[in-house]
Formats: structure tokens, sequence, C-alpha cells
């Protein structure tokens, strides 16, 4: 059942993906032509200015998300009652927090542009982000529970729709207003309408959080319990913000606005096929959840390796797509004056593969909920990368902002698997470094092999090109990765779990 719960969640997750992605993509392009590459830059500035004030979440829903695993598990519903109270108290103070830190914040937004020319109703625009953000925290709480229960696919269907509508409207209004702010107030309008949309089926879902919660406290033992967490993943938040969220803070204070909107198309894209690979790790942490909290822990480590190996597959397969694709597929969608040069896509795809190598250990660490161990690093690591990305950039401009991202990441791809094998697998670490080392040199393997075939190839229609690199660089990885691993545990197990659900899903059928 968990592998069936995690399968649906990530069809439902994957089908929601697969439309919006097409249809922001559409809407990206038609944006740079109506609005410009400027306000292309705003757009991605002040999601990730906003970015700070969601550090004041300090990691609570992923706090309650663990703590409801077990009471789940026994359907225990009075403890997940108490702990749905304690969550929606806290997420409303988190709300009028956001609120206040962003109004605070309002004065010094000249501060994190390099040149604010060209930029109208920057205070209206920031101020309809921050509602969003703030709308987010007052209806959201919720969907931890359903989640939580592995039961995320059910709300797929209602998302769906409210992301469709979100961006045809916008795009209808891009080409009809050519109007910025209409454009945010449309995204706010759709926020509103799914939250109510969600909340009312996870209401009768539930109808446990109809009843009446007000009297139900948390006792100190789980309250100490949950801040100790949330302590720890507190440092946590401010790590990957600092890791994923600042770069565009950097670029804009130290290079300009305008290089913001470049990377953008480029974070767009690797965003896009992020998301379909997170479905997978996303919709999985529940399951991980529920496999440790019914004390089965032999199959931990078996499936641990099985996701590691897919991380593996997918990441690697992604970042020879991105290091052939990027920058012919830019130039003919976005324009020349949008692509970076090689030297620099080569940074942003390492550190794609890095952070996206670390994801099935991260995924193990949030459903053991293993917070404090590491508790420091993503300080330490904010650090680092804050310092060196400043400088490199001052220093060689905006590639030295993406290498001190990657310099800054090595420290987490080190410390968290050594976490995880102790304290969970109880098991020696080095085995994962070894397999990390073989992997990284048959990624690098399959990119040089790669590029070197497509340098033999010349194609001159640009279409043609484009369909030929993509084709060489998802064979090219396969064929590597099938010859080194063909016979390995982890392969033979991810296949055997596949023709399994098949004969399950085929049996009644057949019956």
């Amino acid at each position: 059942m968990r592998t069936l719960n995690s399968l649906k969640n990530v069809l439902g997750n994957f089908a929601n993906n697969l439309l919006i992605n097409i249809l922001r993509f559409i809407s990206r392009i038609i944006f740079i032509k109506v609005l410009g590459e400027i306000y292309l830059g705003v757009n991605g500035l002040l999601s990730n200015v906003l970015g700070l004030l969601a550090l004041s979440e300090l990691g609570i829903s992923t706090a309650i998300s663990y703590s409801l695993y077990k009471p789940l598990a026994h359907n225990n519903k009075d403890k997940i009652k108490t702990l749905m109270r304690f969550y929606q108290k806290a997420y409303r103070i988190i709300a009028l927090v956001v609120l206040a830190l962003g109004l605070v914040l309002i004065p010094f937004l000249p501060w994190f542009i390099k040149d604010t020319s060209g930029i109208e109703n920057l205070t209206l625009i920031y101020l309809i982000f921050l509602g969003n953000m703030v709308i987010g925290y007052l209806f959201s709480y919720k969907r931890t529970l359903i989640s939580a229960d592995q039961k995320n696919y059910k709300i797929m269907p209602i998302v769906m729709i409210f992301n469709f509508l979100t961006t045809i409207l916008q795009i209808i209004v891009l080409l009809v207003f050519h109007n910025y702010i209409i454009y945010l107030l449309i995204q706010t309008v759709c926020i509103i309408g799914e939250n109510l949309s969600v909340n009312h089926y996870i209401n009768k879902q539930y109808p446990l959080l109809k009843e009446n919660l007000r009297n139900l406290h948390l006792d100190k033992k789980e309250f100490n319990t949950i801040f100790g967490n949330v302590r720890a993943l507190m440092l946590h938040k401010i790590g990957t913000y600092v890791l994923t969220a600042t770069d565009n803070i950097v670029i804009s204070k130290f290079i300009g606005i305008v290089a913001v909107g470049i990377y953008s198309n480029y974070v767009l894209i690797i965003n896009m096929i992020n998301s379909f690979i997170q479905v997978l790790f996303g919709n999985v942490i529940a399951s991980f959840g529920n496999l440790i909290a019914s004390d089965d822990g032999k199959k931990s480590l078996k499936v641990f390796d099985e996701m590691n190996f897919i991380s593996f597959v997918l990441f690697g397969i992604s970042s020879v797509c991105f290091i052939n694709l990027f920058t012919p597929f830019i130039d003919w969608v976005f324009g020349a004056r949008f692509v970076l040069g090689m030297s620099i896509v080569y940074i942003i795809v390492l550190n794609f593969y890095l952070n996206g190598m670390n994801n099935a250990v991260i995924t193990m660490q949030t459903a053991s909920g293993l917070y404090r161990n590491d508790r420091y690093v993503p300080l330490i690591q904010s650090i680092i990368n804050l310092i060196l990305s400043v400088y490199l950039a001052i220093k060689i401009g905006l590639i030295g902002v993406f290498i001190g991202t990657a310099v800054s990441t090595l420290l987490p791809l080190i410390i968290k698997p050594i976490i995880v094998y102790k304290h969970i697998f109880k098991e020696n670490v080095f085995k994962y470094f070894k397999e990390f080392a073989k992997q990284f040199i048959i990624i690098v393997l399959a990119i040089i092999c790669s590029v070197w075939i497509l340098k033999l190839i010349f194609i001159s229609n640009v279409v043609l090109n484009l369909i030929v690199s993509l084709v060489v660089s998802l064979v090219v990885p396969i064929l590597f990765i099938f010859i080194v691993y063909r016979n390995d545990n982890s392969y033979r197990d991810i296949k055997n779990r596949i023709m399994s659900m098949i004969k399950r899903k085929r049996g009644p059928k057949n019956a």
C-alpha cells in the first residue's frame, strides 16, 4: 500500500506538473515579449526576497508532518486533532509575523536592486507578492494532514484546475492589457479559490477537523519534541534559503536586474525538470515516515538504495541533457541575448546535479526526524555561500555567484550521509561515498562522450538539431548506466518492484 499510495501521488503530481509547466513556458515567452527582461528579473528577485520572510515558518510544517506519521499509522484521532489544532494556531501567528516583517522591509526594497530605473509600481508589486504569501499561510495548513496520510493525489484535480485557470487568465491579461499588476492580481484571486476548494475537500475527507478543537492542547513532552525539531529545522531552512534563494539577490545587487531575468530562464527550465523529479521524492517522504513509524526497519536501507539509484539516473541524465541543450534551446526560444556562456552553464548544471544527488539522503533524514544532528551545518554552509558568492561576484562577475554556491554545497553532501548511515542504517558510510564517486565519473564520461558525438554532427535546421541533441543526450547516459549497473541489486529490485505493481494491477482484471 505504501508503494501504491506513493505511485498514485507521483502520477497525480506528474500530470499536474506536465500541464502547468507547458502553460508556464508559453506564459514566459509571452511575458518576455510583452513586459521584457526587467520585469522578468523583478519577478524572480521578489520571489527570493520574500523567501527570506518564509524563514518565519521555522520548519513547523515539516515537524508537524513528522509528528503525524505515527498517529496516522495507528489511527490515533485524538492525537491527530491535537496536532492539527496546534498547527492551525501556529500558522495564524506565522501569517501575522510574515505580514509585519514584510511591511517593515518595504523601505529597503531599492537596496536589493542595482538599478531601479524602468521599474514602475515596485512597492505595489511587492505588496501583492506579500499578500499571496500571507494568504498561503492562513489557508494551507490542512494540506500537511492529507500529505502525511499519503493521499495528496486526491486533491490534485483541484490543484490542476486552478493552476490551469491561473496561467490561462494570466496569458490573456498579458495579451490584452499588457499589465503586470493585473497579471499578479489574477494569481491572488486563484490562490484564494484554490485554498478554499482544497480545504473544503479535506474537511469532507477528515470530519474530525470539523469537530471542536479549541480545548485541545499538546502535552508538555510532545510540545518540547516538536519545538526541539523546529529549532533544528530553523537552521536547515536558513541553509536552504541561502543556498537556493540568495543567488538572485546577489546577482541583482552586484550584477544587475537584467542578469536576474536572463538567469531566470535557465532556472525556469531547471525547475520544470526538477518539479517532475521532486514529485517522486516529495511523495515518498510520507511512505518512508510510515515505514519507520511501523517499525519495519529492515526495509529502510534497501528502499534507500533504490531511491538513491533512481536519483542518480534522473539527475544524471537530466544533467547531460542540460549541458547539450541549454544553449541552442534558449537561443531558439528566447533569443541570443538570453544565452549565458558555457562555463557558467557547466557550473549551473553542476549545482543542479550535486543538490539532486542529496535528495535520497534528505528524504530519509526528513522522514526519520533527524533534524538536530546536523543543525549547524546549514548555518556554516550559508556563511560560506554568501561570503564566496559576493566576493567572487565582485571579482569575476556572474560565474562567481554560482561557484560560491557549488563550493558551499559540498558540506551537506558530506555530512548528511554520515548522519543517516550512522543513526538510521547503523552502517559504514564509505560504501555510499564510493558509489557517489562512481556515479559522478559515469555522468562526466557521458557528458564528454555526448558532446564529442554532437560536435561530429552538423545540422542546420534548429528544431531537427534539438531533437538529435536530445536523443544523443538521452541514449548515451542510459547506455553507460545500463552497462555498469545491469547486474546491480538496486537496478534489479526496482525492475522487480515495477513488475510486481503491474501484475498486481492486472490481477483482479484477469481474475
